[in-house]
């Protein structure tokens, strides 16, 4: 059974500020473990305003960066330079300030053939990560959600991709027809903690509609994600939690 554990703050900084927390507590849980936490991300502005947070003095001098392996959730077919590309922004917002050790950042490459790309990601987690179910298996998810329910990039058109026997498949946007580099859902679904991170006014009803679990939630990808134990977490703002019967 599906279980929804929300974290609501009072805006969308406040949110920044409560994965950041996040972050450094599982980084420095692992490094006193001797381990690595692998950590999956995604595009959009509200991870953006994470990483900007991040590369401020508060948490660059305090994460322990080196214990901390970076993948992605997904990405757009472009090179890493241009304006849509997901790994360009999180290195402008982020890693140009190499806090992370470069050889611990593992890019999806969207300027290569997506197919050949899906390929060699998956390949490169299988040897990087734990693996449970067939899936390799991360530290912790963050993922975002669309206006239409979609999360990483599974839109309602391709549900299949929630039920793939690959960790890593090529997505099509279903408006522009751009090609996409994504996590499958069982991969997603395997991790050991999947939080989204949520903002604004606009995500309010689908918000509502997937943790009170109404049946037209069925009809979004993002209602068929959890976390090992089948939680979901959601950090989100007061504008986005606007509509939960329950706050």
């Amino acid at each position: 059974m599906m279980n929804y554990e929300t974290h609501i703050f009072d805006d969308a900084a406040a949110v920044a500020r409560g994965v950041a927390d996040l972050i450094a507590e599982k980084a420095l849980q692992s490094k006193l473990s001797g381990q690595k936490c692998s950590i999956a991300v995604s595009g959009g502005s509200t991870p953006k305003a994470l990483f900007e947070l991040l590369a401020e003095e508060e948490y660059r001098t305090t994460i322990a960066w080196e214990a901390i392996l970076l993948f992605w959730v997904d990405e757009r077919c472009v090179p890493p330079a241009h304006a849509e590309s997901n790994y360009g922004m999180t290195y402008d917002a982020l890693l140009q300030y190499a806090f992370i050790p470069a050889e611990n950042v593992f890019r999806m490459k969207g300027e290569e053939i997506p197919g050949n790309e899906a390929l060699r990601y998956g390949k490169l987690l299988h040897q990087l990560l734990p693996a449970r179910n067939s899936m390799p298996v991360f530290d912790l998810i963050l993922l975002g959600m669309g206006d239409d329910g979609h999360t990483a990039s599974i839109f309602p058109d391709q549900m299949h991709l929630l039920n793939s026997d690959k960790a890593v498949e090529v997505a099509t946007h279903p408006v522009s027809g751009q090609k996409r580099i994504t996590l499958t859902g069982p991969a997603i679904n395997e991790a050991r903690q999947l939080v989204f991170m949520i903002t604004g006014q606009g995500k309010a009803d689908i918000v509502a509609t997937i943790v009170e679990k109404k049946e037209v939630a069925k009809k979004y990808p993002a209602s068929y994600v959890h976390d090992t134990t089948g939680k979901t977490e959601f950090y989100m703002d007061k504008a986005a939690a606007a509509k939960l019967k329950q706050q």
